[in-house]
């Protein structure tokens, strides 16, 4: 992992590898409207990265709708994968507003690390 990936990691806290049925509702990065069925694939306290049918716009506002608990949250879309070979996309998205049990997972709170 690179060093700007492992500060990332440390400054945003712990993610948990967990595929949560969403709708996402925003902008794909041709500006058409996106609203489709997707799933995550790791969640954290601060966001998700989600996989999805087509990109979406860097910086763009996402709301994210979990399927299971009905919960609606706003996210910026902060990262954007390459294609994947099954032809979805990796999106990171970070939240806008405290998630508290949005992924029905509890974090513990940051640590910050001696020194």
């Amino acid at each position: 992992m690179s060093e700007k990936n492992q500060t990332y990691e440390r400054r945003r806290g712990e993610r948990v590898r967990m595929r949560v049925p969403v709708e996402v509702r925003g902008a794909a990065q041709d500006g058409s409207a996106l609203e489709e069925s997707a799933h995550t694939v790791v969640v954290g306290p601060h966001g998700a990265l989600v996989r999805t049918s087509r990109p979406l716009q860097m910086g763009a506002e996402v709301v994210l709708t979990n399927r299971f608990s009905q919960q609606t949250a706003r996210f910026r879309v902060v990262w954007m994968g390459e294609n994947q070979i099954d032809g979805l996309w990796e999106i990171g998205i970070d939240s806008l507003v405290p998630l508290d049990d949005f992924w029905g997972v509890r974090f513990p709170p940051r640590r910050d690390p001696p020194g």
